[in-house]
């Protein structure tokens, strides 16, 4: 009997790796439009040719962003200085609410960068990344949402002034120009190897305890709308599905896997032996093919990014002269 369609696509996929085909690619975006904006600098100043100014490298700059996010959504204003800020903050939200942590698990390029480390670890030393005790990981864990709490009502609780004070310096216009360049100098460089050596060790210890933002969108997909749901009728309770998990969720002891942690990577539904024990599901009870999860993501996070761009709610409405203008005042 020939496969059917749906099997084959998952086949295909999980032969190739799924993670790392979603997950690259958004990689590779990133790394494309980061030189495209070093370029749009270079020709702000004088020294290159004209290349139009990409607009995503705002992620890199949570602070301003949910600022600006609080503030649209206390006065309607939406900022016109780097507004793909607060769309991306709209994304992965949505993500999350639908899709579990969908922006940690299938587009953060940073947490992409830190997977690759972790994986290289346990390809060059042979065995798993080191799992911390029981009551440490539960405390870091703790502590993690506990500054992520912080971090936001923080920003909520900055006034409108403040906010839109804020999105009027000329810092504010080239702030992710000069964190690229910050990120390129040599003791930041340093930093960076030494963080891929650690988590080359101890696995992804930035995403699971540090990340602020990890924190928050892992509370909300504790409300997803989408999750794993496993059923003790049909499970042989092999344990594959809890070993496979990256976050060490206890997948295999639970019913609706509704952990903060998970990131609907799909990884415990690959690999389940058992045909039904585990399934992604809407609402736990339309069951969906694992594949369809990272299809869902990919497919929000461009729509949420074409609606942006139709109604005018993408681009900088600072006219392109006004950014070199700004890059050369001494001392910014």
């Amino acid at each position: 009997m020939a496969p059917r369609q749906d099997d084959a696509i998952g086949e295909a996929l999980g032969k190739i790796g799924p993670r790392l085909l979603v997950k690259g690619a958004f990689l590779a975006y990133f790394v494309f439009i980061s030189i495209r904006l070093l370029q749009f600098r270079a020709w702000a100043l004088g020294t290159g040719d004209f290349v139009p100014r990409p607009e995503a490298v705002a992620g890199l700059l949570p602070i301003g962003s949910y600022m600006s996010f609080f503030l649209w959504l206390k006065t309607g204003f939406f900022d016109p200085v780097l507004p793909a800020g607060i769309v991306i903050i709209i994304g992965a939200l949505a993500t999350s609410f639908v899709f579990k942590r969908g922006f940690c698990g299938w587009i953060c390029p940073v947490g992409t960068v830190w997977d690759a480390s972790a994986w290289l670890g346990r390809k060059v030393l042979g065995r798993d990344n080191y799992r911390f005790p029981r009551w440490l990981d539960l405390g870091l864990r703790g502590l993690r949402y506990l500054l992520a709490g912080l971090f936001m009502v923080w920003l909520a609780r900055v006034s409108i002034a403040e906010a839109m004070s804020f999105q009027q310096l000329p810092y504010y216009a080239v702030v992710d120009a000069k964190m690229l360049l910050l990120f390129g100098a040599p003791v930041y460089l340093a930093v960076i190897a030494l963080a891929f050596v650690v988590m080359m060790l101890l696995g992804n210890v930035w995403c699971r305890y540090l990340c602020p933002l990890g924190g928050v969108y892992g509370a909300c997909g504790v409300a997803s709308a989408c999750t794993v749901v496993r059923d003790p009728a049909v499970c042989i309770d092999c344990g594959k599905c809890a070993t496979a998990c990256h976050a060490a969720v206890p997948v295999d002891t639970l019913k609706s896997v509704r952990a903060p942690e998970c990131d609907g990577c799909q990884d415990c539904v690959r690999v389940c032996p058992a045909e039904g024990a585990l399934t992604a599901r809407l609402f736990g009870r339309f069951r969906f093919r694992w594949w369809m999860w990272p299809l869902g993501v990919t497919a929000l996070w461009l729509a949420i990014f074409g609606i942006a761009v139709a109604t005018g709610h993408w681009h900088s409405q600072l006219p392109i002269e006004v950014f070199g203008q700004f890059m050369r005042i001494p001392g910014l």
